[in-house]
């Protein structure tokens, strides 16, 4: 019995003296948040020790959520719409770091007071270090994967198809030679008309290229250009001294610029040309209506070289202002062509290729990450 009683008055007496310790200060704080905003408080405890914190509104109705975790994620205390807590006390079973989490989602600023105590579990706590600091933690990651590594080299043989050129020449061809008759100026029919000339498109394949790269024209009056075109025929091997006459024709050698000048009659009827760049311009022209054109001329004959215009179709105009004679109007169109040819030639090649071996290979990886510790 006697010790029954002694029992009771040391618990009785034990009980008092934990009761009557004085809670420590750990922060007084004001916490202000506007919308969406969260402030984070952290602390040490000791095991043992019992939080004991108060908090109150100081501007604003409530404030969203107050929560209480043990690092990492234990979450050991939450609230929410929160006016005033008094003495709340949690009671610590481990010692680490305790994190205090405010949050507001008004749209107005909150503001609020926070008191924070800890109450010691025994003397040997009482000065205890309520202070964290930062604390490196290195996690070594092995991973594995393969790589190819090169042993050696060995020689491989294999045939290249190439496509070479094989020559590349200039070939005359005659796109227009026309006699054409225009009507006096009072006849029942119209004395102007218009001939539709066709460039020839570019060719382009694996063994062939062929373009236009000039074009040369011929327009003359009646027998008179007939007999000059046909003197320019003869006499085209001395004005060209010799280079032109290859291409058969004055035109040719006129379109490659190693001819200039040819001969042009004297005498005669002459005829108003012009060169037109599509078919609605050209029916202008026969109704006497403004059109375009990229080259106009008058004359008994006329010559001349076009290296601008080389594929697609123009117009070429013709008007004869004598009031009672029809007129015949040579028209002679030569197209010098550049003409590529290939051929597909096969080599013997070698190559050098390198010999591949896969290894299965380790990585080490270091991942540093920093944790927040007691100070003590």
């Amino acid at each position: 019995m006697l010790k029954k009683l002694l029992f009771t008055f040391l618990l009785i007496s034990t009980q008092h003296s934990f009761s009557t310790e004085k809670p420590i200060l750990v922060t007084e704080s004001t916490i202000s948040l506007n919308l969406d905003e969260t402030e984070e408080l952290f602390f040490s405890f000791a095991e043992g020790d019992i939080i004991e914190f108060d908090f109150e509104m100081v501007k604003g109705k409530h404030l969203k959520e107050i929560e209480v975790f043990e690092l990492p994620n234990n979450k050991i205390f939450s609230d929410f719409k929160v006016q005033k807590i008094s003495k709340k006390q949690i009671h610590i079973k481990n010692k680490g770091i305790y994190k205090f989490r405010f949050y507001s989602s008004s749209l107005t600023r909150r503001v609020g007071r926070v008191k924070i105590y800890r109450i010691p579990a025994d003397e040997s706590v009482k000065d205890f270090n309520t202070n964290w600091k930062w604390k490196t933690v290195r996690d070594t990651i092995y991973t594995p994967y393969t790589a190819d590594s090169i042993t050696g080299y060995k020689t491989i043989k294999y045939k290249e198809k190439i496509r070479e050129l094989v020559k590349t020449e200039n070939i005359e061809d005659l796109l227009f030679n026309k006699n054409q008759r225009v009507h006096s100026y009072y006849n029942e029919n119209k004395s102007s008309t218009y001939l539709r000339v066709d460039l020839p498109n570019p060719i382009k394949n694996e063994l062939k290229e062929e373009k236009v790269i000039a074009w040369a024209y011929w327009i003359g009056v009646g027998e008179e250009a007939q007999k000059a075109y046909k003197q320019n025929a003869e006499s085209v091997g001395s004005l060209a001294k010799g280079i032109a006459s290859i291409y058969g024709t004055p035109l040719a050698g006129l379109a490659l610029g190693t001819i200039t000048d040819l001969i042009i009659p004297k005498t005669g009827e002459d005829v108003l040309y012009t060169f037109i760049t599509d078919h609605e311009n050209a029916l202008k022209f026969i109704n006497n209506q403004t059109y375009m054109q990229f080259d106009t001329g008058k004359g008994i004959a006329a010559y001349g070289k076009n290296s601008n215009l080389t594929q697609g179709t123009f117009y070429i105009g013709l008007s004869n202002d004598n009031q009672l004679q029809g007129i015949d109007v040579d028209v002679k169109i030569v197209a010098i062509k550049e003409v590529k040819t290939f051929g597909i030639v096969e080599y013997d090649r070698e190559k050098e290729e390198p010999i591949l071996v896969t290894l299965n290979k380790t990585r080490m990886d270091v991942n540093e990450t920093k944790i927040r510790i007691p100070v003590e």
